[in-house]
């Protein structure tokens, strides 16, 4: 669960200052409040993996994002030339699995424990309330917003 009086904008630019490193500043974090303490644990190993491999400054977070009901954070090097050791690249598999896993029993809207579902051709994690919201938003015919009307 969020604490009380979350605020998105400010916990996202304390993750762009605490993972400057690897953190671009114009980065899209293409998820729901609910996973970004996820996030946040996954830049700190991220960054800490990059760093035990002397990747810091050659390496760069590309994207944050949802894809089929789960989270994405996709780790390339700054130059095409540049390409990750063996090692590195199974850190980072490492940390891109633990955190997909978490993710599909994390809620993407509250942070609460949530499942993996299909709703009408869309995957999502939620917990029971934000899935019965969504449900309902479904067969409303999809008017307003799906969890803050």
């Amino acid at each position: 669960m969020l604490p009380e009086g979350f605020d998105r904008e400010t916990y996202i630019a304390g993750l762009r200052e605490k993972h400057g490193r690897i953190l671009p500043q114009d980065i899209a974090f293409s998820v729901e409040n609910g996973w970004l303490p996820l996030i946040a644990e996954s830049l700190q190993q991220i960054e800490e993996a990059l760093d035990r491999h002397g990747w810091i400054g050659r390496a760069t977070i590309r994207q944050i994002k949802e894809k089929l009901g789960d989270l994405r954070i996709y780790v390339r090097s700054r130059r095409e030339s540049y390409h990750f050791s063996k090692a590195l690249a199974d850190d980072l598999a490492v940390i891109r699995d633990r955190y997909l896993s978490t993710s599909i029993k994390t809620c993407e809207i509250c942070g609460d424990a949530g499942e993996l579902g299909n709703f009408d051709g869309y995957y999502q994690t939620l917990c029971r309330h934000h899935a019965d919201q969504r449900r309902a938003w479904i067969a409303g015919g999809r008017k307003g917003d799906t969890f803050n009307d």
